[in-house]
């Protein structure tokens, strides 16, 4: 139904007319837009998931941004709600953080994150020190083996190579490096200054 109104020129009452708008045609006219877009019915709506935002170009990650450290407490047990809380955060922005840069699911009240983003590490592997783009959370096995390393370069007991042998990474390409535990080969890296634990 249109509804009218008026001003005055030159004392005549001039009428508008305005047609009522019809939301709900709307609505569907863009909901249909957006599916034969090739787009999910959410992001259609016009309220994307984080699973339907395009992935973000590798990039290193800053652990002391608040969303980082919200996610960090949540590895450690926190709730969803807590950790956002916590680092004042909204509870939506955290979601669509972990959605878009994590793996993850619930485990009893605990969550299960694995990072998935790809970040450069140093890597001991076939004689020499190597820059590999790697998953974040290879880097845990990686620390370990330069640990290892460290270890054995300071006491000679090659035991703490042991656990490593055969073992290494697989880098965003595919690529596997193998971790280097021959002793001999090592000192020589050490000789020229290769195998300093990264930080």
């Amino acid at each position: 139904m249109a509804r009218s109104t008026g001003t005055a020129i030159n004392g005549r009452k001039k009428r508008r007319t305005f047609r009522k708008r019809d939301f709900k045609l709307e609505y569907q006219k863009r909901v249909e837009r957006g599916l034969s877009a090739g787009k999910s019915r959410s992001a259609a709506r016009g309220h994307a998931r984080a699973i339907d935002l395009p992935k973000p170009s590798p990039r290193p990650i800053d652990q002391k941004a608040s969303l980082e450290r919200a996610l960090a407490k949540m590895r450690r047990g926190h709730s969803q709600a807590a950790a956002a809380k916590a680092e004042g955060v909204s509870v939506e922005s955290l979601r669509r953080h972990r959605l878009l840069h994590t793996t993850s699911r619930r485990q009893g009240k605990s969550w299960l994150i694995f990072d998935t983003r790809p970040q450069p590490y140093w890597v001991a592997s076939d004689g020499k020190r190597t820059s590999v783009s790697l998953a974040n959370d290879e880097g845990t096995e990686v620390s370990a083996h330069w640990r290892a390393i460290d270890n054995f370069l300071r006491t000679n007991d090659a035991d703490y190579l042991d656990a490593f042998e055969g073992e290494g990474v697989r880098d965003v390409k595919g690529r596997f490096h193998q971790f280097e535990t021959r002793p001999n080969v090592l000192r020589k890296m050490e000789a020229v200054g290769e195998p300093l634990l990264p930080e």
